[in-house]
C-alpha cells in the first residue's frame, strides 16, 4: 500500500499532472488530490493500478542504471 507521500512522489516521477494521473486511473482529478493529501485512500483497484506503475517505474530505474 502507498502512502499518500509515495502517491505524490509516483506522479511527480512519472511528470504527471493530478489531472493526467486521474485520467489514467479514471477517477476525478479531486480523489488524487486528496489521496495525496491523506483524505482519501484508493480502493482496492486503484491501489493495484498505482502499484503497477510503481513496479513497472522501479524496473526502468534498475534498468537504466545497470
Amino acid at each position: 500500500m502507498l502512502t499518500p507521500d509515495e502517491i505524490r512522489a509516483l506522479r511527480e516521477y512519472t511528470e504527471m499532472t493530478q489531472v493526467q494521473m486521474a485520467q489514467l486511473l479514471r477517477v476525478r482529478p479531486a480523489d488524487v488530490i486528496a489521496w495525496e493529501n491523506g483524505a482519501l485512500e484508493p480502493d482496492a483497484g486503484q491501489m493495484a493500478q498505482l502499484e503497477r506503475l510503481q513496479k513497472s517505474k522501479a524496473k526502468k530505474m534498475r534498468f537504466k542504471f545497470n
